[in-house]
């Protein structure tokens, strides 16, 4: 009975673990865009670049945040070091004209 124990828990161990990995990896993977693309979906076009740029400061990862005059582009990790997921909105005169997510990987 023991022997048996030992075995299905060496398996259970040996099969469980890629498993319980593969599934965090989806769920890393699958927040980090749930947020790229919720801060694009805040920001239709015409919407005031200046809100966009205010609510860039708090959002996506300091060190892949880019505010410029025209375009902001904030960053949402995956997996690291390689998974980005990206927000970009491009404005002018003071106005949101286009916003896109990527992937970047």
């Amino acid at each position: 009975m023991a022997m048996r124990i030992k075995f299905w828990a060496f398996w259970g161990a040996l099969l469980g673990t890629p498993i319980a990995l593969i599934a965090l990896v989806s769920l890393v993977e699958a927040n980090a865009e749930a947020k790229a693309r919720a801060f694009c979906d805040r920001f239709p076009a015409d919407s005031s670049l200046a809100d966009v740029a205010r609510a860039a400061r708090e959002a996506g990862d300091p060190r892949h945040r880019i505010i410029r005059a025209g375009a902001i582009s904030i960053a949402y990790i995956g997996v690291p070091p390689f998974s980005r997921h990206v927000c970009t909105v491009t404005g002018e005169s003071g106005k949101v004209t286009k916003t896109w997510y990527a992937h970047l990987d």
